[in-house]
């Protein structure tokens, strides 16, 4: 864990600028996400340019949404302390609120700019997975997205006790929460072993980029890479909740991410199918005729 990647001094003013581990990945999962959504624009006679254009906006509406939902999870931290929605270099961002926003904004963007939607969104969807991919590095570096206590397995993590700068116990997100608990007390300077579940979804969001990849020249209709996503992502994502432990449970059996996960995975099964099963029916018309 390290929150503050590094700082840029100013020698003048006898300060330093900090450059926070979570945003710094942020910016790095843009730059790799755009980089390669770029080049797949070109192969497909797209101008590269509104990939970086689009880029930005779903950049920023992304974020807002994606902090939104994790506001609206976690409403009872923040009701009395609101300055703190503004801290996002802390963390708290919950993919699902982004991937909505994100699609409004495409749509809206592709309407102004007589594109194909569905074309569109499946040359964004491999970038978007290895982007969230970089962006679990960052959470990792900040201690947020923490997993459930897991003393048997050896890879194994243990997030560490941190101070502010008055001394006080401020973190990891995973102590406080054990504290919480009663498993550590603050005399600890460790937390119990738990799951790195940062890394794990990092590995299988790296594997889905491939995949998506592999996919997409396979594709038969646009959007069959969107809904392939839609068909993989929620699996990983139910499997991961399943291993976090800073997530509340609804009537003690699901969160709100596996409860969404559900749906968006009967969903994207059912249209994959649909459209798959009109491809076939259609091929077989033109054999016939």
């Amino acid at each position: 864990m390290r929150k503050i990647l590094f700082e840029i001094p100013l020698p003048f003013f006898h300060k330093s600028i900090p450059i926070y581990s979570y945003g710094f990945m942020l910016m790095v999962a843009f730059l790799v996400a755009i980089t390669i959504a770029r080049w797949r624009a070109k192969k497909e006679g797209i101008d590269p340019n509104k990939i970086t254009d689009l880029g930005i906006y779903l950049v920023l509406t992304g974020i807002l949404g994606a902090r939104l939902f994790f506001i609206i999870q976690f409403f009872e931290d923040y009701k009395n302390n609101l300055l703190s929605v503004f801290k996002i270099y802390e963390g708290g961002l919950v993919y699902y609120g982004g991937l909505f926003a994100g699609i409004v904004t495409l749509f809206v963007y592709v309407r102004k700019h007589h594109l194909s939607f569905l074309k569109l969104v499946d040359i964004l969807m491999p970038s978007a997975a290895l982007g969230l991919g970089f962006g679990r590095i960052g959470c990792f570096l900040n201690g947020c997205c923490f997993g459930k206590v897991a003393s048997h397995i050896p890879w194994a993590v243990r997030f560490p006790r941190t101070l502010d700068k008055t001394g006080m116990i401020d973190g990891s997100p995973a102590f406080l929460h054990q504290c919480e608990l009663g498993l550590v007390h603050l005399s600890d300077a460790y937390t119990l072993p738990i799951h790195p579940t940062q890394l794990y979804s990092f590995l299988s969001d790296v594997a889905l980029f491939f995949i998506l990849s592999a996919f997409f020249k396979y594709r038969k209709r646009d959007g069959e890479v969107l809904l392939l996503f839609g068909i993989i992502y929620p699996v990983i994502r139910f499997c991961m909740e399943s291993l976090r432990g800073d997530n509340p449970l609804f009537f003690n059996l699901l969160t709100v991410s596996q409860i969404i996960s559900i749906g968006m995975f009967i969903v994207s099964v059912t249209l994959f199918i649909i459209l798959r099963l009109k491809t076939t029916r259609k091929e077989g018309e033109k054999i016939t005729a």
